[in-house]
């Protein structure tokens, strides 16, 4: 699986619909239409074997299988993916740990469409990983 080709999909994971749809709208705003959604750790693994995304939205405090398991099982089957932690605030520790696990960055909620749409266009702009911005693209 590690070595099946990336395309420009994106990946929401979050056990929230409206997290995930606010960032699909966002994302769809930046120009990237292929966009697949799982509601929990499980969920992304099986839908991360069908698409292969490139870029993966994922939220650290889910049911069944927490943000830093599945992380750790996403970058096992697509190492060159993308991931970046969906956080609340107090979450620094877990997120720091993400950082440390694969993660190329975050974004903290509350966020705004620009956080979203900026996070895309770095992470999407060429084939190179970027370096994580410690920041978390916040303002």
């Amino acid at each position: 699986m590690s070595g099946k080709k990336l395309d420009k999909t994106v990946l929401i994971v979050d056990d929230s619909r409206f997290i995930r749809t606010l960032i699909k709208r966002f994302v769809t705003a930046s120009g990237l239409t292929k966009i697949v959604e799982a509601e929990d750790g499980e969920e992304a693994i099986e839908k991360c074997t069908l698409h292969a995304p490139s870029l993966i939205f994922l939220d650290i405090n889910m049911p069944r299988c927490d943000g830093l398991k599945t992380l750790r099982m996403l970058k096992r089957k697509l190492p060159r993916s993308k991931v970046v932690i969906v956080s609340a605030i107090g979450q620094e520790a877990m997120v720091k740990e993400a950082i440390q696990n694969g993660a190329v960055g975050y974004v903290t909620k509350p966020f705004s469409r620009e956080d979203i749409v900026k996070i895309v266009r770095r992470l999407t702009s060429d084939g190179s990983p970027q370096p994580a911005d410690k920041s978390g693209d916040r303002r």
